[in-house]
């Protein structure tokens, strides 16, 4: 660290320099950035009445939050209900679903500069 200082003190900014010497430039921009928004990979069946949601993983993602929403006869889905805040994007598991019926999930990842990231496409899927 005292020779990395040294070599920065007697070359400043000068990026040619620092690079002659041996040393590799390390970047300072610590900004944070908005997450990407994640995908639905699959939807698994579980025990009755419970889904397991499957997502990317989102670097810098703290968490995951997912929502569901029952799909009526139409397929015109009804209010969001919460499916909870997971700390990991491999399973996330919603019980307490109707066996028989057909439900929307959505997924968002949380813990960027925005907080949240946009919430995913919708992926429908019956549960058993």
């Amino acid at each position: 660290r005292q020779l990395a200082v040294h070599v920065q003190g007697l070359h400043g900014n000068d990026l040619a320099k620092l690079l002659e010497s041996g040393f590799d430039a390390a970047s300072t921009n610590n900004a944070s950035v908005p997450l990407v928004t994640p995908d639905i990979l699959e939807i698994l069946h579980g025990n009755s009445g419970q889904l397991k949601v499957r997502v990317t993983r989102i670097k810098n993602a703290k968490n995951y939050e997912v929502r569901y929403a029952l799909l009526d006869a139409n397929g015109t889905p009804g209010p969001w209900q919460n499916g909870g805040l997971h700390s990991g994007s491999r399973s996330q598991v919603s019980g307490g679903l109707t066996p028989g019926a057909v439900y929307q999930f959505q997924v968002r990842a949380g813990g960027g500069s925005t907080g949240y990231s946009d919430w995913s496409l919708a992926v429908s899927q019956r549960c058993m």
